[in-house]
């Protein structure tokens, strides 16, 4: 199975195709966007895989969506995704600590320790 969703770029006038192909249980989500062409993680396929169909040129794709996210359920995908998300968090929790630590430290320099 192949199917295309064009998608409407968020940052300018672009339309971009996004391509989701089923073969032999391998599961390829692919984007002609420059992102995409250089396989990293556009936020045109992350969008979608996230159910965010508000850049979707055409509504009568998010019944195609709907179909292909059944299958993409079924992978690791979205585990993987989720890892990530998780890994986020925690830099992101990580960076506040950094921050204020340094903070902290400035403070201990200039009044001493």
């Amino acid at each position: 199975m192949e199917k295309t969703i064009k998608v409407k770029s968020t940052s300018s006038n672009e339309i971009y195709d996004v391509v989701f192909k089923d073969e032999n249980n391998l599961i390829s989500i692919n984007c002609n966007c420059k992102a995409g062409l250089v396989k990293t993680i556009c936020k045109h396929r992350k969008s979608l895989i996230d159910g965010n169909f508000t850049t979707i040129l055409n509504e009568n794709d998010i019944k195609t969506l709907n179909e292909i996210f059944n299958e993409i359920s079924k992978s690791k995908i979205v585990e993987l995704f989720t890892e990530i998300d998780d890994i986020e968090n925690k830099i992101e929790k990580l960076n506040v600590l950094k921050k204020k630590l340094r903070k902290e430290i400035g403070l201990k320099l200039s009044n001493g320790f």
